[in-house]
């Protein structure tokens, strides 16, 4: 057990380190309390939202991380509609065009139902972060791909299964999940449960390689070998 705990601490002091390495001299507390302060808002008007959250902030990474906060804090998982997709794609993997026809009428649903009740799968996550951002300026990508749990491989799936996002700061891109970030749904109850991780936030590309491997290598933000 004391073998696990310190294994623990160390991983988790590096993944402190690596997401932070870049921006040690930033204060996020001012960031993080707007964040609070405006917890609740509705999504009916981003640009508001948005203004919100960033215009009293000094750089673009305290403006990001108000609105990273901000969406882990207040956008839930849905459990429901992620098995509904992942049952759809499978079963139409085979037959692109109506897979893609499928997509484009099931982002309404979740475009809807993260609007009305604060809830959504990955790609209302990646959707809604890239949005934010860019109302407050800040240049933001959705990056698609393959999350990788445990002894999941990329090679074992047949279709990406995930989404994130890649948003530039200081003239560099850096990775991040608010997915994986914001909580975890319990399976047996089926219920999201708010659980701020932050490791996902601005992840070291090496590490954040090890769960999530997108479509387009040109994401990974490796050094190229």
């Amino acid at each position: 057990m004391k073998t696990y705990f310190l294994f623990m601490f160390f991983t988790f002091i590096q993944f402190l380190q690596a997401q932070q390495s870049d921006f040690k001299t930033i204060d996020f507390t001012k960031a993080e309390y707007l964040a609070e302060r405006y917890k609740g808002e509705e999504l009916t008007n981003l640009p508001i939202l948005a203004h919100h959250l960033t215009y009293t902030l000094d750089t673009d990474v305290e403006r990001f991380r108000a609105i990273y906060y901000w969406v882990c804090h207040n956008i839930k998982g849905e459990y429901g509609l992620m098995q509904k997709n992942n049952r759809k794609r499978q079963k139409l993997k085979d037959h692109p065009a109506i897979l893609h026809a499928w997509n484009h009428q099931f982002k309404r649903q979740v475009f809807k139902k993260l609007i009305n009740d604060k809830e959504t799968l990955c790609t209302g996550y990646a959707y809604l972060i890239k949005e934010l951002s860019r109302l407050a300026g800040l240049e933001c990508k959705i990056v698609n791909g393959y999350g990788l749990d445990g002894s999941m491989k990329s090679k074992n799936l047949d279709i990406p299964n995930h989404s994130w996002n890649a948003i530039k700061l200081q003239g560099k891109w850096y990775l991040c999940d608010a997915t994986w970030s914001s909580g975890f749904t319990d399976v047996t109850t089926e219920l999201f449960e708010f659980d701020y991780d932050n490791s996902f936030f601005l992840m070291k590309p090496s590490i954040f390689i090890k769960t999530h491997q997108p479509v387009d290598e040109t994401w990974t933000l490796l050094p190229e070998k």
